[in-house]
């Protein structure tokens, strides 16, 4: 019979039991009755041949295999029993471990689905992404088509794909709209192992120069324009003023860096982009697949042979240029990784702390039990059993507790994925799951178990007679330095999370007081896309973009407007490398700067200072002398202490020519208020757009963005823009809107969403901490009573006993203190590493949130040291 048999039969089992000890021991006794012996005396023999019945029973019941399982489920009910008994603990305690838990949960689901769960790839794990390298510029995603080509044919380790960013409008069907789109190669999708949801892939003669036109569009354009319907494959579209064949429809989700609606061949822009064959243009993001039978190890040194190889092909562009390769899901996650941890390690400190806060409550609730564990060892309990029925309790409350941790997770996940500072990698695979919630139970029972410990381990097993004795208290002294060890961790750990909070409210502020460089009121950038039907020929361009302009200056509340590439704290860069003789500097040894194209006016609308010369005018335009303003950096840089005005600088990328420089202008923290001194490329220079050669200016139209400083709020003039420049055909658009101000906000987003959850974190931690010191100082005070009793018939004063109260509680929090200092400086370092712009703690950080804690603590305490102040010595007396 196994042994569930055995349980669910257990009460037929109990009754056969009964029965066949009867049998026996009547059995004995006619045996002695036979021999002669008195029934009376026979019957005692046989009782004392036999043993004790219960001791007896308790043997067969071991013998069954199911003793384990009895127990627990009596210890369970028991346990039970004493929660209802107890409502407000109970209640206190799963409140307190469900907050631990739920927010414990709610950080492992978001790390659990973008870092530690698969690809929805097959085989993920052999995918890859490359990424380029040199000593200059260190780690960076692009690559130049031409070089992207080359590691393709000669590639025996990876089969490889490549795409890049693309966009425009969709003049049918429907009404005119911008949308994201992207440039593939023809293999991305076999590489990546997927297949279009309907329809095909492009096939490899599709992606070349004079191909047909096809398109493969997105689920959600598809559902959108297309009506969902079968009938889309072979139907046309028209992208960006050419007509496409839709031969495929992306599965729903499918994405490259963000949402995309069209996917067009990469290849088939080979006449019309010139950056795809030019070498040092690296604008391409590469991915591959391992071949079977190769490792990434293998992949990585055959990279380095082909770069080694290019490099000694094109010295020009290629020297000291090498090629990584990463696991794609790393490339994915990006640096949301390190943000993750470091909360889920906060979250985890805000649960060892409510571990510890209950650990303590249970610890000064086994005061109440004390007389009864102490009897039922007196009865024959050893410490095993007693232990066993405190962490079954502790269990309990860590398995409820853990529930409604659950629950609070399953509440809390979306909101938290929504509130996430831009954009989170894969958000929309973030749900619970099995993996989840077998860390919540695991959570759970763990929980249980550190704080169930305690009072497991302080169970009575000597002294018991002393115990039994009325006015006993053998817990209390025994318990006293363990709770003083409960206070002192509660404090360390919530100094850590005060101080860290301190440190990224301090980080904050410095950063929040920089200097942008520009006037950042009133201003609004918006990508605007043109006709298409307006990128004919480079006249028709530039006077497209100008009529823009002017047209942009009529709308009401607009004060000055402008053109520029490349906007303060935006996504997007063109660094350029540059000299300042004719004399070019060793391969990889040039300077670089970032250079941005702009009109006349950008100066203005940006509120940029300028420092000397002048800005660009009407007469900088093609044909004329090159011309450059750089900033203040790179004057210092290039020229040192001598006016830069008047100088040349050579530039490669913008022609043989030298440029003048005619003026200089203050830095821009162009990366970002935190981002811009961590900054490889801190110099900048301008070039206007009206010298922007012709055959790039079908390419420079797909990137260019317009600045508007406005005298009314700059969102008010977003709809009357709108509708002045839609154009004749309907078909230009305004698109990725924002104020200045919303911009910089955002570039300190990620600081400030760690700072508000390190402030509910240090928060928790401070008011659990304050229950923690609380609750021991009134358990300790409550032990303490006749000995305090005694001090006050000998002439102690309310005051003398409050000193010696809050006395003892000091001593416990300067000690939490100190230790919690040391590791917030270790804390500290961590951050420094993990955030961006994070600022060292110094002493005024320290200075601020120690003491609050301190003073949180002495409130914490002043109610248990007035309350043993008010003992009356008569009453106390009598408990001894």
């Amino acid at each position: 019979m196994n042994w569930w048999k055995r349980l669910s039969r257990r009460t037929q089992m109990e009754a056969q039991l009964e029965k066949e000890l009867s049998f026996h021991l009547e059995q004995h006794t006619s045996q002695l009755i036979g021999r002669g012996i008195p029934p009376d005396e026979a019957r005692r023999q046989a009782r004392l041949a036999l043993g004790g019945p219960e001791q007896v029973k308790e043997k067969c019941r071991d013998a069954r295999g199911t003793r384990w399982l009895e127990d627990l489920l009596h210890d369970t009910r028991y346990a039970l029993r004493t929660f209802r008994g107890k409502p407000g603990f109970t209640v206190v305690a799963l409140l307190i471990l469900s907050l631990g838990i739920g927010a414990t949960t709610v950080m492992f689901t978001v790390i659990n689905s973008v870092l530690l769960r698969p690809l929805s790839y097959p085989e993920p794990d052999r995918l890859v992404t490359l990424r380029g390298f040199t000593e200059k510029f260190g780690e960076f995603w692009g690559f130049s088509n031409l070089d992207f080509g080359g590691v393709k044919r000669q590639s025996q380790t990876l089969a490889l794909a490549a795409w890049t960013y693309d966009g425009g409008t969709i003049s049918e069907p429907g009404e005119p709209e911008y949308v994201n789109g992207r440039q593939i190669s023809a293999e991305l999708f076999s590489m990546l192992g997927i297949a279009p949801l309907q329809g095909r892939a492009f096939r490899l003669d599709e992606d070349r120069p004079g191909a047909a036109a096809v398109a493969i569009i997105s689920y959600g354009l598809w559902q959108r324009d297309f009506g969902g319907q079968p009938s889309t494959i072979g139907r046309s579209l028209v992208y960006d003023g050419k007509t496409y064949t839709v031969v495929g429809i992306a599965p729903a989700g499918f994405q490259l860096d963000g949402d995309a609606d069209v996917f067009t061949p990469l290849e088939q822009r080979q006449n019309t982009d010139p950056r795809m064959q030019n070498r040092a243009a690296r604008f391409l993001r590469v991915m591959a697949r391992l071949r079977p039978g190769f490792r990434l190890a293998e992949a990585r040194t055959e990279l380095a042979l082909i770069a080694r190889h290019l490099a000694e092909e094109y010295p020009k562009s290629n020297a000291g240029f090498s090629m990584i390769p990463y696991p794609l899901q790393k490339e994915l996650v990006g640096d949301v990784g390190s943000t993750l941890w470091l909360l889920l390690g906060a979250v985890g400190l805000v649960l060892l702390i409510a571990c510890v806060n209950i650990a303590s409550l249970l610890l000064a609730r086994a005061v109440s039990r004390e007389r009864e564990l102490a009897m039922r060892v007196a009865l024959g309990a050893g410490r095993g059993r007693l232990a066993r029925q405190c962490l079954t309790e502790s269990a309990i409350l860590g398995v409820g507790g853990g529930l409604l941790g659950v629950g609070l997770a399953f509440v809390s996940i979306h909101p938290f994925v929504a509130f996430w500072p831009g954009s989170l990698p894969r958000a929309e695979e973030v749900h619970v799951d099995w993996r989840v919630l077998v860390f919540a139970v695991g959570a759970s029972l763990l929980s249980g178990f550190l704080f169930g410990l305690a009072p497991a381990l302080c169970v009575p097993v000597r002294g018991v007679e002393q115990t039994l004795r009325p006015g006993a208290r053998s817990i209390a002294g025994s318990s006293r330095r363990l709770h003083g060890a409960f206070v002192i961790s509660e404090i360390a750990l919530a100094v850590v999370l005060l101080v860290s909070a301190g440190m990224l409210g301090h980080t904050l502020l410095a950063l929040s007081s920089l200097d942008p460089g520009f006037n950042v009121h009133n201003v609004m950038a918006t990508r605007f896309a043109l006709s298409p039907g307006k990128l004919g020929n480079p006249e028709q361009i530039r006077a497209a973009w100008q009529d823009v302009l002017d047209r942009a200056r009529r709308v009401p509340g607009v004060e000055s407007v402008a053109l520029a590439d490349i906007i303060p704290m935006r996504k997007g860069e063109n660094s350029l490398p540059y000299w300042t003789s004719a004399t070019p500097p060793p391969t990889n040894q040039e300077p670089v700067a970032l250079a941005s194209c702009v009109t006349p006016d950008y100066l203005k609308v940006m509120g940029i200072p300028l420092r000397h010369g002048r800005f660009f005018n009407e007469h900088d335009r093609i044909g004329s002398e090159p011309v450059v303003v750089i900033d203040e950096n790179l004057a210092q840089h290039a020229f040192g202490s001598k006016d830069a005005v008047g100088r040349r600088i050579w530039i490669p990328a913008m022609g043989a020519t030298p440029a003048l420089v005619v003026g200089i202008v203050g830095h821009v923290r162009q990366w970002g208020l935190a981002a811009d001194g961590q900054s490889r490329v801190r110099d900048q220079m301008y070039y206007p757009f009206a010298q922007v050669p012709a055959p790039l200016l079908h390419f420079f139209s797909s990137i260019m963005s317009f600045a508007v400083r406005t005298t009314i709020p700059p969102l008010n003039v977003v709809e009357p823009l709108r509708q002045e420049l839609r154009g004749a055909a309907g078909d230009q658009a305004l698109y990725e809107v924002h104020t200045i101000e919303q911009l910089v906000s955002a570039s300190l987003a990620r600081q400030r969403f760690l700072l508000l959850l390190f402030g509910i974190f240090a928060g928790l931690a401070l008011l659990l901490a304050c229950i923690g010191i609380y609750g021991v100082l009134a358990y300790l005070t409550g032990q303490r009573v006749p000995e305090i009793g005694v001090r006050m018939t000998l002439g102690a004063k309310p005051l003398d006993v409050m000193r010696l109260v809050l006395g003892e509680s000091l001593v416990m929090i300067f000690v939490g203190v100190g230790v919690g200092i040391l590791a917030a400086l270790a804390a500290g370092r961590i951050l420094n590493r993990l955030v961006e712009g994070m600022r060292p703690a110094d002493v005024s950080t320290f200075a601020i949130t120690v003491p609050i804690l301190i003073v949180a603590a002495l409130f914490a305490s002043f109610v248990p040291a007035r309350r043993a102040s008010r003992v009356d010595p008569v009453s106390a007396l009598r408990q001894q």
